[in-house]
């Protein structure tokens, strides 16, 4: 198991899922902690063939709230991740954000419904509360940012739904130069603020 520019531990498949999997680790001589690869991306090569399998590395929590260091989860990418031939675009950083957000859907003359964001990029976000959208679904989102002045305000589509979970992905339409660029650097400075927060814990 790759993690760039961190860490190649070795690894048993322990259990699978769907487009997951979770995963023992043999090797600890990394040094790295269970808890600092935490949504660290990472490629899962086999020591048979030549397959490889790219995705996101997630902590196990274990007794007392503490990380454990023998298990990591696996959630395989639905787009691979290497080889990269083009740099990420920026807009598709993600974060995890937890809001209120009004959401009006198109064709509504009274009231609005309300629900939480989950996580968002410049390109779009997940939501909780919006149960009666369908995918194709258009509509307008209002949240904060980091605070009341920093309002989100825009139209956007319902590209997935998911309702077991009762979530919906909506893609951002419409957007301003202007404005992708500042919820980029919004997602930047909380991705730069979570490291620096996970590098402190671990020092």
């Amino acid at each position: 198991m790759i993690v760039p520019s961190v860490a190649t531990l070795e690894a048993v498949v322990v259990r699978t899922v769907e487009g997951a999997a979770e995963l023992a680790v043999i090797d600890t001589r990394s040094g790295v902690p269970a808890r600092f690869l935490h949504r660290r991306r990472a490629t899962i090569v086999p020591l048979a063939g030549d397959s490889r399998i790219d995705g996101t590395l997630l902590a196990v929590p274990g007794d007392g709230g503490q990380v454990r260091s023998d298990l990591l989860h696996f959630l395989q990418a639905v787009v691979p991740l290497a080889p990269r031939a083009k740099p990420q675009r920026r807009d598709a950083a993600r974060i995890d954000l937890v809001r209120p957000v009004a959401m009006i859907p198109d064709g509504f003359r009274v009231g609005w419904l309300n629900g939480y964001t989950r996580n968002v990029s410049a390109g779009g976000v997940l939501v909780a509360g919006a149960d009666a959208l369908a995918e194709g679904d258009k509509l307008r989102v209002r949240f904060e940012l980091d605070d009341e002045d920093d309002l989100v305000d825009l139209l956007a589509r319902v590209v997935r739904a998911d309702d077991t979970w009762g979530l919906r992905g909506l893609r951002l339409e419409g957007v301003s130069d202007a404005e992708r660029e500042r919820i980029v650097k919004f997602v930047f400075a909380r991705q730069r603020y979570a490291l620096a927060m996970l590098r402190s814990r671990t020092a």
